[in-house]
């Protein structure tokens, strides 16, 4: 039965993150938007803005228990996931048909591996505490990086 759960699991793994994560706190977005047009307008791709909501909220005293961790990230990923789908519908308005279609097959593609990817440490872990703050960070990780593929895609659509 083992075998029939690992891919059942890894094909929902987004969902019951998204289901499970905190709304994204007032400024959250805002602190993310800032950071990339800072990282853009300097010639950087915007890596280091991962982390910039969770770390501070990681470092909050109380926020050391494996729940609160998670809580942590989750509510970072909800921003992030939000601007890949803003993303992602700004960037199929302005591709010719031809490349909307390769978009959506990278963007389904990239689904699969990104869930693939993040149930890994279920695996390794065996389940356990240390499993759901992996792959929790590995979907935060995906995702920005994800929406940073995406505005590259949109500034060779539609340069400056």
């Amino acid at each position: 039965m083992r075998n029939l759960a690992g891919p059942l699991f890894a094909t929902t793994l987004a969902a019951a993150i998204f289901a499970a994560a905190p709304a994204a706190a007032a400024g959250d977005a805002e602190t993310i938007e800032a950071c990339l047009k800072t990282e853009r307008d300097a010639g950087r791709s915007g890596r280091e803005c991962i982390g910039r909501v969770s770390d501070p909220c990681l470092s909050q005293p109380g926020n050391d228990s494996t729940t609160n961790m998670v809580q942590c990230v989750d509510g970072e990923t909800k921003v992030w996931d939000d601007l890949l789908n803003a993303d992602y519908q700004r960037l199929l308005g302005v591709l010719p048909s031809t490349a909307v279609e390769s978009v959506r097959q990278a963007q389904r593609s990239w689904i699969v591996t990104r869930d693939a990817d993040c149930h890994v440490p279920y695996d390794i872990f065996e389940g356990g505490t240390m499993a759901r703050l992996d792959s929790a960070n590995c979907v935060l990780d995906h995702t920005a990086l994800g929406v940073l593929q995406l505005r590259d895609w949109h500034e060779m659509a539609q340069p400056n």
